[in-house]
């Protein structure tokens, strides 16, 4: 008798479209259960007062990244309370979301995770809808462009670019470099403390940037044409070096694509790395770094820059991915607390407290963490 009330149950027409939450997995069950609530909350939150909206958007958040497609969709649309909040909750969530990817990519591709991919993800910060696929297909064109150019220089043919490109490095990088300033790649010496200067999209349309962002423009027509190429981070600027190999062994050429991808030579790398006070260590200064490094580092710029400017919301976006990146330094979880408990955010703040102390329970962090913790239960213990 309970089963045939069971199978009456589920021939009974559901009161949503979509998949029947009774027939998945848990996993699966769950996240359906999630967005239908997004969905609701976003329709509630049309019609009432500012405060209610406010609850809406707490819960929405506790909902997580699952919530973005909903969010998105809210977004584009003509409700406008209900586009408003999406707009400013799709900002508070896609950090998660941009972390999220940029781990997976490392870990899936691992030595061949291609930066520039990265440095993309990271300008959905600033550009939540940003066109990931079309900003890749630019770096392709141009990178079709780059080969297009070198080759014709060269007199060799297209389909040969990579035996010639290993046969030739040297005349490959010099004439990169010649195409890199034909384009009118520079460094941005006039507005250097500009967010856009770290964005892949607007380095791409604006032809300017950054040390390290131009370099992973660099980096990626610099692949594209098959040379060997790696990112390595001076003290206070960034460079590209590129491996050639030929009959006589292994060297190196020193690129500094501010510089209008210009060679750059030992003396200068010295000169840079003593005038910022660190004496000059060739094996170490000029040692390759990871992908992983680089978009940390370009974090950590981003970083700089909106505490600089008081922004501390975009300051607790750009650490939520600097978390992602070094999931075991306590430093990015310690930083976002602090700038969470500044817009009131003291759950949040002493969830971030917690996982730092357990990451580094009897180093300095993590102490500074516990006590930080503690001075909050003083100050409100209801909360």
């Amino acid at each position: 008798m309970q089963c045939r009330r069971t199978n009456l149950l589920m021939a009974e027409p559901l009161p949503f479209t979509g998949p029947d939450p009774r027939q998945l997995s848990a996993g699966e069950g769950e996240l359906f259960r999630r967005r239908t609530r997004v969905a609701t909350l976003l329709d509630l939150a049309e019609n009432v007062d500012a405060e209610r909206r406010a609850e809406i958007a707490r819960e929405i958040i506790s909902l997580g990244e699952c919530a973005l497609p909903a969010l998105n969709r809210a977004a584009a649309g003509r409700r406008e309370n209900a586009a408003a909040l999406s707009r400013s909750l799709v900002r508070m969530l896609i950090p998660d979301e941009i972390g999220r990817e940029i781990i997976v990519g490392l870990a899936r591709e691992r030595q061949n995770y291609r930066v520039e991919n990265g440095a993309i993800q990271l300008a959905r910060l600033s550009y939540p809808t940003l066109p990931v696929l079309r900003v890749v297909r630019d770096l392709d064109e141009l990178g079709k462009r780059a080969g297009e150019n070198v080759c014709s220089a060269l007199g060799v043919p297209r389909k040969d670019i990579k035996r010639a490109a290993a046969a030739q490095p040297g005349h490959f990088v010099r004439l990169l470099g010649e195409f890199w300033r034909e384009e009118g790649f520079h460094g941005n010496t006039e507005n250097y403390y500009n967010d856009r200067n770290s964005y892949l999209p607007d380095v791409l349309e604006r032809k300017t940037g950054l040390p390290i962002a131009l370099s992973v423009v660099y980096l990626a027509l610099a692949r594209r044409l098959f040379l060997c190429a790696d990112g390595i981070g001076l003290p206070g600027h960034f460079i590209v070096r590129v491996t050639m190999t030929d009959k006589d062994g292994e060297r190196y050429a020193l690129v500094d694509p501010f510089d209008g991808a210009r060679p750059i030579g030992l003396d200068e790398c010295r000169r840079r790395v003593e005038a910022v006070g660190h004496p000059f260590i060739p094996e170490n200064h000029l040692k390759p770094v990871t992908a992983r490094e680089i978009l940390a580092r370009m974090c950590n710029n981003l970083l700089a820059l909106f505490d600089n400017q008081k922004k501390t919301l975009e300051a607790e976006r750009v650490v939520t991915v600097l978390a992602y990146l070094q999931p075991s330094d306590p430093i990015p979880l310690l930083l976002r607390a602090e700038r969470r408990l500044r817009r009131g955010d003291r759950k949040g703040a002493r969830a971030d407290f917690e996982r730092a102390n357990a990451l580094d329970p009897n180093g300095p962090i993590g102490r500074t963490a516990l006590e930080l913790m503690i001075r909050m239960g003083y100050e409100n213990p209801f909360a």
